[in-house]
Order: structure tokens, then C-alpha cells, then sequence
């Protein structure tokens, strides 16, 4: 039987957890099981910047975190995660597992194997605003679910406690449990017939679909802050449209050559560290900076 791990970092029966089994409705409609991790649930800490993945491969922490990357990342299934922005992007259960991902890559992904974007997930955000700026929630759950899933749906949900609020809850869970059926559906599918099926804005990204643009020298050129996918800013037809380099959504961020470049682009830096940390300018630096400075505790 097929199966979807959906992933949530909110509170028990929280609204990610509603949304999340709301979605599992949905994929029970098509016969795709469901199995749901509570992360607050299970013990989450964050990344310590020890380095030793970088040597063994595996991560020193003793907690739930590696049974959580193994279950999301590397299992055969489909990927659901819901995650609710308590301070504009996703909250810290969700980043503390994300950064803790390194290992992973090395070990599942020395061969691109778990990049190859064979299988497919899906992404509830919890906490949106609907005003005129924006939340980072659905940038950051996108970084963790992009790594080893194509994306197929996303949504976000605001609860603020205002008027409307409980037709909007309505709405969000008929919302999730269509989500819910476009994973399943998806997972039913050659990987190559399937397409991203959630609203898109006027200008989104074609690879995370999120509208949140990267200046990085002067416009009209953009790019994606998640992606790594280049565009420029033209006027068609008096709209305001971006094109983007089709090269670059082929070989994002998130591809087997995006992720090979990050990966062969860390290592090389950790290498160059490690035998700066081995010269007499860095020992010299390392004992200077280790007795300035007053550490103050509670």
C-alpha cells in the first residue's frame, strides 16, 4: 500500500495537526494510507556546529531527530509537512530538524540518489498574515520539503482570532484535504507526468512557487532566495512579468546538480577550514579571542 509520512511541528491536535489529518482524509479517499509524527511530541535539538557528520557521516545528538530525517527524507512514501509560523517563518521544531540534515545528504545522498525528486510531497503553512507584507513560512518549509520531494501543493492558513475566523478554518480544512488528494493522486503517477497543481500568485517561482524575490545587483534581475533560479523583470503587454532562466529551474537549488555543487562546495570550505585551524595564525587567533570577552550565564 502507498503511504504518506506527514510531518507536523505544531501542538497536539493544534491547527497544523487538524489541517495535517485533514489531508490524511483526503489521501484516504484514494487508498493512501497516512502515518503522522508529532515533532513536539518527540525530543528535537538543535545543530550543535561540531562538524563530526562531516567525518562519520552520522550526527553525535542523542535524539528523535535522526528517526524523524530517516522517516521524511529517505523512506519510499509520500512527504506531507504542516508547520505554523509563530515569528514570520517557520517555527524552530521544523528548523532544528532541517539543519540537522547534513548528515543525510552525506550518507543517502553521496550518489544523488534521495535528490532525483522521485517522489512527492505537499506543504500546509499555519499562521499566514493577509495583509500587504508577507510571512517566510511557506520559503522555510519549502527548504526542508525540496531536498528529496517534488512539490505538488501548498497551501496557507491564517487563524487570527477576528471575524471570519471560524469560516476561514472551514475553508482552510476543505482546503488540506484536496491537498491531501492531490499527493495521493500524484503518488499514482510516472514522476515525469506530474505537476504542480496549488494556486500560483502572478509572479511565484516555478520551482517553490513562493513570490518572495532576491535582488542581487540591481533590477530588473531577480532571483529566487530558495531556489537559486535567476529572471529578469519585463513589461508585457503593460504587465509586470519575470522570465526566468529555464537552464536554472532545470538545474535549481534543489536538483542532483544544485545539490551535488552545495554539497562539493561545503566540503571544499570544511577542508580549507580545517587546515587554516591547523596553522600557527589560527592557533594564535583561537587562544586570543578564547580569553577576551565576559560570558555571562542566569
Amino acid at each position: 500500500m502507498k503511504k504518506i509520512i506527514g510531518l507536523s511541528t505544531g501542538r497536539k491536535n493544534g491547527n497544523c495537526e487538524i489541517l495535517l489529518k485533514e489531508a490524511a482524509k483526503g489521501a484516504a479517499e484514494l487508498g493512501v494510507e497516512t502515518e503522522i509524527i508529532r515533532a513536539m511530541d518527540l525530543r528535537v535539538l538543535p545543530c550543535k556546529g561540531c562538524f563530526a557528520c562531516h567525518f562519520t557521516q552520522k550526527c553525535v545528538l542523542d535524539d528523535d531527530v535522526d528517526w524523524i530525517l530517516k522517516k521524511t527524507c529517505v523512506e519510499d512514501t509520500g512527504l506531507i509537512v504542516a508547520s505554523p509560523c509563530y515569528h514570520l517563518r517557520a517555527n524552530a521544531y521544523l528548523m532544528a530538524i532541517a539543519e540537522r540534515l547534513n548528515h543525510i545528504f552525506m550518507k543517502e545522498g553521496g550518489d544523488c540518489s534521495i535528490f532525483k525528486k522521485t517522489r512527492v510531497g505537499g506543504i500546509i503553512s499555519v499562521g499566514n498574515s493577509d495583509k500587504d507584507w508577507t510571512t517566510l513560512n511557506l520559503l522555510t518549509i519549502n527548504l526542508f520539503v525540496q531536498h528529496t520531494r517534488f512539490l505538488v501543493d501548498q497551501m496557507e492558513a491564517n487563524f487570527a482570532m477576528e471575524k471570519g475566523a471560524v469560516l476561514r478554518l472551514d475553508k482552510s480544512m476543505q482546503r488540506a484535504r484536496l491537498l491531501g488528494r492531490n499527493v495521493a493522486s500524484a503518488m499514482m503517477k510516472p514522476i515525469d507526468e506530474v505537476k504542480f497543481v496549488g494556486e500560483d500568485s502572478p509572479i511565484y517561482c516555478p520551482s517553490c512557487h513562493c513570490n518572495v524575490l532576491f535582488v542581487p545587483a540591481n533590477l530588473p534581475h531577480v532571483t529566487c532566495p530558495v531556489c537559486w533560479v535567476h529572471g529578469e523583470i519585463v513589461v508585457n503587454n503593460g504587465q509586470w512579468q519575470i522570465v526566468w532562466n529555464k537552464d536554472d529551474v532545470i538545474n535549481n537549488r534543489f536538483s542532483p546538480y544544485g545539490e551535488k555543487l552545495h554539497l562539493d562546495f561545503a566540503e571544499k570550505r570544511f577542508e580549507e577550514d580545517r587546515q587554516f585551524l591547523k596553522t600557527d595564525k589560527a592557533k594564535k587567533l583561537l587562544q586570543e579571542y578564547s580569553a577576551y570577552g565576559k560570558i555571562i550565564h542566569p
